[in-house]
C-alpha cells in the first residue's frame, strides 16, 4: 500500500540516509540531463560524485528519476536541499553542477538557465555565480537572459512594444507621401497666375511650400523700401511696387494646397 501513496523519489528520500545528499545527486542529474540525454561520461561524473555522498541507495534509481524529468520531484529535492544549502553553503554544490554542464566542452543555453535557476532557487546572487563559474572554468558565464526569470519576457515585451511602434510611425509616413504623391498627381496644371507668382518669386512649379517661404523672405529683404530711402523717393516707389508683388505672390502661393 505504501509504494501506491509515493512517488519513485520519495520513496528514495524516505530510505535515504542522508536526504540532502540525495536531493542533490537529483539536482545534478537534472543539470546534466538539461544538456539533453545523459552520455556515458555524465553517468560516469554522476556516479563519481555519488561516491562521496551518503545517500545510501543505487545511484542509479536517481538518475532514472531526473530522465523522467520529474518536476515536482525537482521541485521537492530543491525544497530539500534549501534546508541545508543556502547562500555561501550552496557553492560547492553550485561547483559540482558546473563541472558537469561543461565537461564535454560544448555549453548549451539551457545548461546556463539551469544554473541560474538553482542559484537563484539556493540564495546565490547572479554575480556571485558568474564569479564562481569563472573559478571552476576559466571563462565567462556568457548567457544573460533567463526565461525562467519575470524580467526577460517584461524586456522582450518592451522591445516588441518599440519595434510596434516603429512599424505603425513607419506605416503612417509611408500613407502620409503616398497621399500626398497621389494628390500632386491629381492637382491640375498650374494656371498662369500661379506661374506669374512663382516667376515673382524665382521659383518654378517644382517648388515647396518651405521653398516659397524661403524665397519670400530673401526677396521680401532685398526688396524692402527701407533699404532704398537714402537713394530718393523714386527709388523707394520702385523697391515699395515690387515689394507689394511679391508680398502678393507669396501670400496667393500659400492659398494653394498643391503646395504642401
Amino acid at each position: 500500500m505504501a509504494s501506491t501513496r509515493f512517488s519513485p523519489f520519495e520513496l528514495l528520500l524516505l530510505k535515504s540516509r542522508n536526504q540532502t545528499d540525495t536531493a542533490a545527486l537529483l539536482l545534478l542529474a537534472w543539470v546534466a540531463v538539461s544538456k539533453g540525454s545523459l552520455s556515458p561520461a555524465d553517468r560516469q561524473r554522476l556516479g563519481d560524485m555519488a561516491g562521496s555522498l551518503r545517500h545510501g541507495h543505487d545511484h542509479r534509481l536517481v538518475l532514472d528519476v531526473a530522465e523522467e524529468q520529474d518536476l515536482q520531484a525537482i521541485q521537492l529535492a530543491a525544497e530539500v536541499l534549501q534546508r541545508d544549502r543556502w547562500g555561501e553553503r550552496a557553492l560547492p554544490f553550485l561547483s559540482q553542477a558546473i563541472e558537469l554542464t561543461v565537461q564535454d566542452g560544448n555549453l548549451a543555453a539551457a545548461s546556463y538557465h539551469v544554473l541560474g535557476f538553482l542559484a537563484d532557487l539556493l540564495g546565490v546572487a547572479p554575480q556571485r555565480l558568474k564569479q564562481l563559474f569563472l573559478e571552476v572554468t576559466g571563462t565567462q558565464f556568457a548567457c544573460s537572459e533567463d526565461p525562467s526569470r519575470a524580467s526577460y519576457w517584461q524586456a522582450r515585451e518592451r522591445t516588441w512594444r518599440q519595434r510596434e511602434q516603429e512599424r505603425q510611425r513607419e506605416q503612417r509616413d509611408t500613407h502620409q507621401q503616398e497621399r500626398a504623391s497621389r494628390q500632386k498627381r491629381q492637382a491640375p496644371p498650374f494656371g498662369d497666375k500661379t506661374l506669374r507668382a512663382l516667376t515673382i518669386l524665382e521659383l518654378d512649379a517644382s517648388a515647396t511650400r518651405s521653398e516659397i517661404k524661403r524665397a519670400y523672405r530673401r526677396l521680401a529683404q532685398a526688396h524692402h523700401p527701407d533699404r532704398f530711402f537714402s537713394r530718393g523717393e523714386g527709388d523707394v516707389a520702385t523697391a515699395s511696387v515690387r515689394f507689394q508683388k511679391i508680398k502678393k505672390a507669396y501670400e496667393y502661393l500659400m492659398k494653394d494646397a498643391r503646395f504642401v
